[in-house]
């Protein structure tokens, strides 16, 4: 059993019109610039971003893991507005939430496999394993099951976690949709997937996590 600190900060916009994560990354990213984990620019190889931005039932949510759970309930509340190219937009509404969430195997035989959404776009798929996805007649579930899996494991190697049992999954459904992150086209996914580990509400899986795609949900 291991713990992982989470925070979720919900942001309320005096703006009827919604802006985007990225609009948000970017101003945080700007006004924390000494911290690479809020605008995520740096030299060093990729690792799992600790600092996480979505849309979320309408609302937008910076997500904070691990220490920088912490992090995100001390700055958040110091931040007064959010600035986009159309102006400056005041928040209104700010509700923290701290957890301690527990990574832990579900009791097989006893105890159902948990019941996942993606409640944004999943970007499973690179250049390679797109073509060989494409041209699949047949296995394409059992390919993005394989591919889910590794998510979850790089996911988990990020923040420090490493497991003592095999990460079983089964995509139930999913359909494809286009995305577009990093100014390029992608193909994303709308999935439903069981597994046999917890995870915390609104962790990202897959590519792009901190411009909030990969974000899942019970």
């Amino acid at each position: 059993m291991v713990e992982i600190e989470v925070c979720y900060a919900y942001i309320g916009l005096g703006n009827p019109r919604p802006i985007a994560p990225m609009s948000l990354r970017g101003y945080l990213g700007y006004l924390f610039i000494e911290d690479t984990e809020f605008h995520h620019h740096s030299e060093s190889s990729y690792h799992y971003p600790l600092v996480q931005y979505k849309r979320v039932n309408k609302r937008l949510l910076v997500m904070g893991l691990q220490d920088y759970a912490e992090m995100v309930y001390r700055k958040m509340p110091d931040v007064a507005q959010v600035a986009t190219p159309e102006g400056q937009i005041p928040i209104v509404s700010l509700e923290l939430v701290r957890d301690r969430f527990i990574i832990a195997q579900t009791n097989e035989g006893t105890e159902p496999f948990r019941r996942y959404r993606f409640a944004t776009p999943w970007i499973a798929l690179n250049n390679a394993n797109y073509l060989k996805f494409h041209e699949s007649k047949r296995g394409r579930k059992e390919m993005l099951q394989k591919i889910l899996v590794g998510n979850i494991l790089s996911m988990l190697k990020g923040l420090g976690v490493y497991l003592e049992f095999q990460v079983k999954l089964n995509v139930d459904s999913y359909e494809t949709v286009k995305v577009t992150a990093h100014d390029n086209q992608f193909v994303g996914f709308r999935a439903v997937f069981e597994t046999n580990i917890s995870l915390p509400q609104y962790l990202g899986l897959g590519k792009s996590v901190s411009k909030g795609f990969g974000a899942i949900s019970t």
